[in-house]
């Protein structure tokens, strides 16, 4: 049985990546805060199931782990304007932003800490309880 292809690690490693891309959405969001008709965007999931089984990970070394080849996006980017335009017609608040990068940051220490204690039972068990 390969362990890390199963359910718990590929939903993980779905979130992990929905997270960093989210993390990348809102971070275009802040630098384009002065940008004259900027509408800020975020990211949305479009189901659990997509994001369980999500893209595929990009790997640089043939070493790394494969994820499911042909799958959907998990996620799709939308505009999402932070309350009224500014006179320039820019509708991006750096404070909605910063909330939504530090809620991303919180989720993402979450997500990669259960998968952290996951291997480690994992190790735990290889090892017998050693």
């Amino acid at each position: 049985m390969d362990v890390m292809k199963s359910s718990l690690f590929s939903g993980l490693a779905a979130r992990l990546q929905f997270l960093s891309a989210r993390t990348s959405v809102v971070a275009e969001n802040i630098a384009n805060a002065d940008t004259p008709g900027y509408v800020a965007r975020d990211l949305k999931a479009r189901d659990y199931k997509s994001v369980a089984g999500a893209q595929a990970l990009k790997t640089s070394d043939p070493r790394h782990l494969a994820g499911p080849k042909g799958a959907a996006p998990a996620a799709k980017t939308v505009f999402a304007p932070d309350g009224e335009a500014s006179l320039d017609g820019n509708k991006v608040s750096l404070e909605t932003q910063m909330m939504k990068l530090s809620e991303t940051r919180m989720d993402y220490q979450l997500a990669s800490g259960v998968y952290r204690k996951a291997i480690d039972l994992i190790r735990l068990a290889a090892r017998g309880g050693r």
